[in-house]
């Protein structure tokens, strides 16, 4: 049985100070579940010492030319960290689009498992 993403909660990503209450930040249900999605891509694989295989390696497209080849292995690798470490979420489009000149962002469309619809999630990488 897959869990409630409206029960999830913890420290929000990235780490910041609630204004509000001067303490830190929390996030739940929808936000933290996309929070968790690119904290996940952001991982390089091998950055977690308890947990080698963690990580979508996001970052390791800033040290090669992107070219379609390089697309592909990104989509492969970061649909199975999905898969792996976030059972929550089922991806449906992983993609790279220029926002502009030389700005690289990831976007993944991705379903909640308790929420209708796609969600998406948007890393820049560049």
């Amino acid at each position: 049985m897959a869990e409630d993403s409206s029960h999830i909660s913890g420290v929000a990503f990235p780490f910041r100070v609630d204004p509000r209450t001067g303490g830190i930040a929390v996030s739940a249900g929808a936000d933290k579940l996309r929070e968790n999605v690119i904290r996940l891509l952001l991982t390089r694989v091998g950055e977690r010492p308890m947990l080698r295989e963690y990580g979508g390696g996001v970052t390791q497209l800033l040290q090669q030319g992107v070219d379609d080849g390089t697309v592909a292995i990104a989509r492969h690798q970061i649909t199975r960290a999905l898969l792996r470490f976030e059972p929550r979420v089922l991806p449906q489009e992983v993609g790279v689009v220029e926002t502009e000149p030389g700005v690289l962002r990831l976007r993944v469309l991705y379903l909640d498992s308790t929420r209708p619809g796609l969600q998406s999630a948007v890393v820049p990488i560049g």
